[in-house]
């Protein structure tokens, strides 16, 4: 696998101008999180892989402070283990854990679809309708990276409508997750289209008000999502990999 400085060359942070201040690192820290994370969500970086604090350094070219940081966080999303002094290892979902991910996923969508339609107004309504549309749009485009983070987006503003502050923290804490197995999902021959069906079933049933309709196609919806991860993944292995083997300077404090 290509190493670090490879994957992030057009994420590394450029360094500030002469006489320019760099930026807070705050702002470093969220700009390398966001692309670590993506590169785990879309497949970039494989389950197993282990990402050492001097091979991050080295590829945004930042301290080993905030790289700590941005591991701790990756590590906080359940996206892999914090590995003390070296840096973490990238996680791998077992068939257990994807079982486990869809119950809760299912319930939850459940019940914030039935929650959205008891409190939605006609705008929102036809704000859910656009995110549909979105979602469609793009997944025709081929960006599916893009179409899952839509579908997030979509779930947050369903629960934000149903005030449900549980189910939306919940879905948070699931969030990344749960793109990594959608877009695992897609992968398999006809899924994307599948999907996409299932968005518009789940869009039309809200669109039209009918709140059983509506809970029925997301339940099925996220079942087929399921079976399609577990199908992938009993077709396919991953063997763990490791990104610049730790060396004594990694692990020194």
């Amino acid at each position: 696998m290509d190493d670090l400085s490879q994957i992030f060359q057009h994420d590394r942070l450029t360094p500030p101008d002469a006489g320019t201040k760099p930026a807070p690192k705050k702002v470093e820290r969220e700009r390398i999180f966001e692309a670590v994370r993506r590169k785990i969500v879309d497949g970039s970086i494989p389950p197993g892989a282990r990402l050492t604090e001097r091979g991050l350094c080295d590829a945004f070219g930042v301290s080993r402070t905030v790289v700590r940081e941005v591991i701790r966080m990756i590590a906080a999303e359940k996206l892999g283990d914090f590995e003390p002094h070296v840096g973490l290892r990238v996680a791998e979902l077992t068939h257990k854990h994807v079982q486990e991910i869809y119950a809760i996923r299912t319930e939850l969508e459940a019940m914030v679809v039935r929650g959205f339609l008891s409190a939605a107004t006609d705008a929102d309504i036809a704000v859910a309708e656009s995110y549909g549309q979105k979602m469609l749009e793009i997944a025709a485009q081929g960006d599916r990276f893009a179409a899952v983070e839509m579908m997030a987006e979509f779930e947050r503003f369903m629960a934000r409508v149903a005030d449900n502050e549980i189910a939306a923290e919940l879905l948070s804490q699931l969030n990344a997750r749960i793109s990594i197995l959608r877009l695992v999902a897609m992968r398999e021959p006809g899924q994307v289209e599948t999907g996409m069906e299932g968005v518009r079933a789940v869009v039309a049933s809200i669109v039209a008000r009918e709140t059983d309709a509506a809970e029925h196609a997301v339940r099925t919806f996220v079942r087929r999502s399921g079976e399609s991860v577990l199908r992938h993944m009993d077709r396919t292995t991953v063997s763990p990999t490791t990104i610049s083997e730790p060396t004594e300077e990694d692990i020194t404090p």
